[in-house]
């Protein structure tokens, strides 16, 4: 049995520059064309114009498949970036896709390229012919290439594993020549296959690193593992579990399908999409009812630490909040969440902000919706 996660898998966020200096401590209601409402009982705010973006102008795009996000600081703006696959129907199992680009100077108006499709559907031969899920990308300035990951599968043949694309400009993207790059069959350790990447960021001392999921051969949830190579066509899970799902009838607890990282003073937080239930669909198990969970790792741990029950943010009883990406910007952190809008999926903006909350609870203010 093979497994893949259908909605959207959004990246965690990477900055090209480093800027000197602390970030300028801006209200985004201050900026944005819409206020954002507290979500009851907890520290996020959503966007009241939600959602930021969908696929629904463009003809070849009328439904959107995986999306990874990214974030550029250009002379100390922010610029954001949008990859995503899309289909022209969903009534095949496997509709023919293609990937597109939008950017956004704000992160709530996102312009599709108009030279969309920026990459096709491969030759029938290749693993990734039919699904090209889990994308993750980052920019590395030391070779200046953006870096994509991604979950490939080709249904006819048996091809399963973990690609690899490359471009220069977000644009004009090329796959490797070593695709798959790391086979998801394959056994380490305790895990005896991998699901699809769940996160990439650049390594402190070079190369790449991020998250894969895994799946134990006792289990049956697809969990999260360090993933790190040291060039694009070397990559390597870790052994140790970095994040365990939820125990049996907890909501999670058939594991996750994406995360992001991001950091508020001496605290780290891991903002993810777990989900509850796998649903079969041909050779194929698809990932459902899915949430937003939060784990955070404060100074001198060393480990995550789940906060519970799920972040109330989804539109839909059943869940299908499918990806986040996350950036700290001073005091707040900016979330991109994927959700059911309408009965298509799209991405929504929120802000996980603890001091406002705070004092809106010792002030007495709005505490919810």
């Amino acid at each position: 049995m093979r497994y893949l996660v259908i909605p959207l898998v959004l990246a965690a966020c990477a900055n090209d520059y480093k800027l000197t200096g602390e970030a300028v401590n801006v209200n985004p209601e201050d900026v944005t064309e819409c206020d954002f409402t507290r979500v009851e009982s907890t520290a996020f705010y959503r966007y009241d114009c939600n959602p930021v973006f969908t696929t629904t102008d463009e003809d070849w795009a009328k439904s959107m498949g995986s999306t990874t996000f990214h974030v550029t600081e250009v002379v100390g703006h922010p610029f954001y970036q949008l990859w995503y696959t899309a289909y022209e129907n969903t009534t095949d199992d496997w509709p023919p896709y293609n990937v597109g680009y939008a950017a956004s100077p704000d992160g709530t108006n996102f312009t599709p390229n108009p030279h969309n499709p920026v990459m096709g559907q491969p030759e029938k031969a290749e693993f990734d012919y039919d699904y090209m899920s889990g994308l993750q990308v980052v920019w590395d300035p030391i070779e200046e290439l953006y870096v994509m990951i991604y979950q490939g599968i080709n249904d006819s043949n048996g091809g399963y594993g973990m690609g690899v694309a490359t471009s220069p400009d977000g644009i004009r993207w090329t796959r490797h020549s070593k695709n798959p790059v790391y086979d998801l069959h394959e056994a380490v350790g305790s895990v005896q296959n991998w699901c699809w990447p769940l996160g990439l960021d650049l390594g402190e001392n070079g190369g790449y690193t991020g998250y894969i999921a895994g799946m134990e051969r006792s289990g049956n949830a697809c969990e999260a593992y360090r993933l790190n190579a040291s060039n694009l066509g070397d990559w390597q899970p870790s052994e140790k579990k970095a994040l365990a799902a939820g125990e049996e009838g907890e909501w999670d607890d058939s594991g996750f399908s994406g995360l992001a990282i991001a950091g508020l003073g001496d605290t780290r937080y891991m903002f993810y999409s777990g989900f509850g239930y796998w649903t079969r669909s041909g050779n194929y198990q698809v990932a459902t009812n899915l949430f937003l969970g939060v784990a955070s790792m404060g100074p001198g741990e060393d480990e995550w630490q789940k906060w519970g029950d799920y972040i109330p943010v989804n539109n839909t009883d059943d869940g299908r909040v499918s990806a986040v990406a996350a950036r700290t910007v001073a005091t707040r952190i900016h979330l991109w969440i994927t959700d059911d809008y309408d009965g298509q999926q799209a991405v929504g903006y929120f802000l996980y902000d603890p001091d406002r909350a705070a004092e809106e609870d010792a002030g007495g203010g709005d505490s919810g919706e």
